[in-house]
C-alpha cells in the first residue's frame, strides 16, 4: 500500500442490470487514472460476475471473504497490479451462500485503509440493488451509473435510482452511456433516461460522458488485457471521463 495521504474520492460503479459493461468501465477507468499518475484502488465487490482480476490477468493472493473468515490477515487482500493499481477482490467467482456480517466488516476495513492511501477508490458493485450495492453506494461519494441504449438497461437504471433516491433524495448519481454507436446516440440515451427520472422522480443524474462501441473491448476481455491499452479511441474516451471526474477529487489529491 502507498503511504497515507488525505482521504481520496470513492466512486461506486453500478448498473440497473447486467450486460452494460460495468466491470469493463471500472477496469479501464482505473487503468486510465493510474496511467495519469493517480493512486488508484479497485474493489471488485461483484459476487455474480467477479471478473476484474481476470480481465486484468492478475491473481490476488487472498479475497476479503478469506479475511472475514479469519484465514488470512487483511494486508494479504491488497494486490498491486502490473500498472500499480491496488486491486481488492471480495470473493472468488462463486458467490457464497449468504453474506456474513464479518464480510461487510472486512469490506469496511479494507475500504477505510484504501481511502486513506489513494487518490481514488473505484468499487465495482453488482448489478441491481442488493445489499452489496447498497453498501457500495452508502460508502461512496458518488454512484457512477452505467447504461446502454436498450430499454431494459434504462428500466433497470431507473429502478436503482428510484430505490436510492427514495431513501437519500440528494444522492449524487453520474451517468455514463456505454457502447454507443455515435455521440448523438449517446446523448439521446442519456436524455431519455434523464427525462424519465425527471418526470417520475423529480430529478436527474448528472451526465459524465459516453464511451463508443469498440470491437477491441471483446477481444481485450478474451485476452485479459484492459481495452485502453489497445484502442486509441477508447483511451481518449476514458481520458474524457477522467477529466469530467477531476472536479470531484479532494483538493489535496
Amino acid at each position: 500500500m502507498p503511504p497515507p495521504s488525505q482521504p481520496g474520492l470513492v466512486v461506486a460503479v453500478v448498473s440497473g442490470k447486467g450486460g452494460t459493461g460495468k466491470s469493463t468501465v471500472a477496469v479501464n477507468l482505473a487503468e486510465t487514472l493510474a496511467g495519469h499518475g493517480r493512486r488508484v484502488a479497485l474493489f471488485d465487490a461483484d459476487p455474480c460476475q467477479s471478473s476484474c482480476a481476470t480481465m486484468m490477468n492478475e491473481e490476488p493472493a487472498a479475497t476479503l471473504l478469506a479475511v472475514a473468515s479469519g484465514a488470512v490477515a487483511l494486508d494479504r487482500a491488497y494486490h498491486t497490479t502490473s500498472t500499480g493499481i491496488t486491486l481488492v477482490v471480495s470473493w472468488a467467482a462463486t458467490r457464497p451462500s449468504g453474506l456474513p456480517t464479518s464480510l461487510f466488516d472486512a469490506l469496511d476495513g479494507a475500504l477505510g485503509e484504501a481511502i486513506a492511501s489513494h487518490d481514488v477508490v473505484l468499487i465495482d458493485a453488482p448489478a441491481g440493488i442488493d445489499d452489496v450495492v447498497r453498501w457500495a453506494l452508502d460508502r461512496a461519494d458518488a454512484g457512477l451509473l452505467v447504461v446502454v441504449g436498450e430499454p431494459t438497461s434504462i428500466t433497470g437504471a431507473y429502478a436503482l435510482a428510484k430505490t436510492v433516491w427514495q431513501t437519500v433524495p440528494a444522492y449524487p448519481f453520474l451517468t455514463v452511456v456505454n457502447a454507443a454507436d455515435t455521440e448523438v446516440d449517446a446523448t439521446q440515451t442519456a436524455d431519455r433516461f434523464a427525462d424519465l427520472t425527471r418526470q417520475f422522480l423529480g430529478q436527474a443524474p448528472s451526465p459524465l460522458g459516453w464511451l463508443p462501441y469498440d470491437a477491441h473491448v471483446r477481444a481485450a476481455v478474451r485476452d485479459q488485457v484492459p481495452a485502453v491499452r489497445r484502442s486509441a479511441p477508447l483511451q481518449a474516451s476514458f481520458s474524457g471521463l477522467m477529466t469530467a471526474l477531476t472536479p470531484l477529487f479532494p483538493v489535496s489529491a
